[in-house]
């Protein structure tokens, strides 16, 4: 009736089943790290890293980011570094984006250097990229 054969293999664990959320009330400083989901609405003064992060409509971010999977609607100061980006039409980014896929909606306001790169999330740190006054080595 019952069979001797059944072996019953560890199950791996999952990370992050739920996604992190960071409500809109809430302040954070220092830098967060996350294998899996996380959801930002509130602000965070620090570096984030996460698998997969979206920066909600009312969320501010001032610190670097690296995702594989991105989803941008608020205000982020500061260098990003991932997979897929994508930047919808509320968004405001300050600073360089090192990506391999790239989407860009209608509305958007980047105000940096696109930077394709297969492997984005393996840069040691992240590129400076200078003006050409400032790369000539010629003061004004």
């Amino acid at each position: 009736m019952f069979s001797s054969n059944s072996k019953t293999e560890p199950k791996s664990p999952k990370i992050n089943a739920m996604p992190s959320i960071i409500s809109e009330s809430l302040v954070i400083e220092g830098n967060l790290a996350s294998e899996g989901e996380v959801q930002i609405d509130g602000k965070v003064f620090g570096d984030v890293r996460a698998q997969n992060l979206t920066i909600g409509q009312s969320a501010s971010i001032t610190g670097e980011i690296d995702a594989g999977i991105l989803t941008i609607r608020g205000e982020v100061e500061g260098s990003i570094k991932g997979e897929e980006i994508s930047i919808m039409s509320t968004a405001k980014v300050t600073g360089d984006v090192i990506h391999k896929s790239l989407s860009i909606e209608p509305g958007a306001k980047i105000d940096g250097h696109l930077k394709h790169n297969d492997n984005p999330r393996d840069i040691p740190e992240t590129v400076t990229f200078f003006d050409k006054v400032e790369a000539s080595g010629t003061d004004s």
